[in-house]
């Protein structure tokens, strides 16, 4: 028997690791920039993404053909800030060499960005143009967007932020958005069929549609807001889940399986609508290949995981690959074992 291990992750702690081996591929978390012991509700008042953006000039910098940044979701417990990229956008800018007009007042969190203004950002089309030549996209957990009442502050809210402070927070991020549009609304994005430029639009009903634009757009709200700011610069935006399985070549692989095996730590509804579980279950019923589940805890029930075409689930106790002993005495060998006496029961 043999059996093919592919690590995957679906933008939780523990992203990076999953892609490590991965040649050509140089990975940037927010979570590995969270100091422990950080307040939650300091991190989400004054912290600044402007480490990432430092990062994410010196990977450019690199010879690796991909740069992905995998960020996740608050509370600020492992995203150590919630100010809407507008400190990338700083760190990314000095690293181009690219000037800040305002980086004071860009770096110092969320809040302090109430009536900031597209004067007060750096050349966003600079910054666009570094990364048009290179493969750089996010892989997010959640397809939150930046604003509204699914949006950041909402998500901090009450376990982070009072609702006075997080109403206070949407209002900047708000301002932070309107000036990105604004700054956004005279550069040249791309050429109309007729092969003509396209032209520069900045009435403010314009800008205005753009703003919501970008604070509605899925999967916004990740790293504290970084994806917004990175989506504004031109990087796309992709599912964790689907990003590291295409990297990883699952569908191939799976197609030249006889049964796949998926070990997940809890089995609920997070993890079989945004999790790892449907993008292989997906692969998996393309390739017509079954599909069995070992999860630690399961929550679904048979209806809800019949339905990504799942064969069967099986409890182990098992709680993730940091554990050496799970609650029930489980250690990763026994998982393994697990998975071969699995197979066994399949006629393959």
């Amino acid at each position: 028997m043999v059996v093919d291990v592919v690590p995957l992750a679906d933008g939780r702690p523990g992203t990076a690791e999953a892609l490590g081996g991965m040649t050509d591929v140089v990975v940037l978390s927010d979570a590995s920039l969270a100091a422990p012991g950080t307040d939650p509700a300091e991190a989400a008042s004054r912290g600044s993404s402007r480490a990432l953006g430092t990062l994410l000039a010196s990977a450019l910098g690199t010879e690796a053909r991909t740069v992905l940044l995998a960020l996740g979701r608050a509370p600020a417990t492992t995203v150590p800030w919630a100010d809407g990229g507008a400190g990338l956008l700083v760190g990314l800018a000095e690293g181009l060499g690219t000037p800040v007009p305002d980086a004071a007042r860009l770096d110092r969190g969320g809040p302090a960005l109430r009536g900031v203004s597209s004067a007060d950002l750096p050349d966003l089309g600079a910054l666009r143009r570094a990364l048009a030549g290179r493969d750089v996209r996010v892989a997010h957990l959640a397809p939150d967007a930046l604003l509204g009442l699914g949006g950041l502050a909402g998500s901090l809210t009450p376990d982070v932020l009072d609702a006075a402070s997080s109403q206070e927070l949407e209002r900047s991020l708000g301002d932070l958005v309107h000036a990105i549009a604004a700054a956004r609304a005279g550069t040249l994005v791309g050429r109309d069929l007729l092969g003509g430029a396209a032209a520069p639009t900045t009435s403010a009903r314009a800008v205005a549609d753009h703003a919501r634009e970008l604070g509605a757009l899925r999967g916004g709200a990740a790293g504290g807001g970084a994806a917004l700011a990175l989506a504004a610069l031109g990087v796309p935006l992709v599912p964790a889940a689907t990003l590291v399985a295409d990297l990883a070549g699952v569908a191939g692989r799976v197609a030249a399986a006889d049964l796949v095996v998926v070990l997940v730590p809890l089995l609920d509804g997070d993890e079989s609508h945004d999790g790892v579980l449907p993008v292989v279950a997906e692969a998996a019923l393309d390739a017509a290949v079954p599909v069995v589940v070992l999860a630690g805890t399961s929550l679904s029930g048979r209806r809800e995981w019949s339905a990504l075409g799942v064969a069967a689930v099986h409890e182990t106790g098992w709680r993730s690959a940091d554990d050496v002993v799970g609650p029930d005495g489980t250690t990763l060998d026994d998982a393994s074992d697990r998975v071969a006496r699995v197979a066994r029961t399949w006629r393959l």
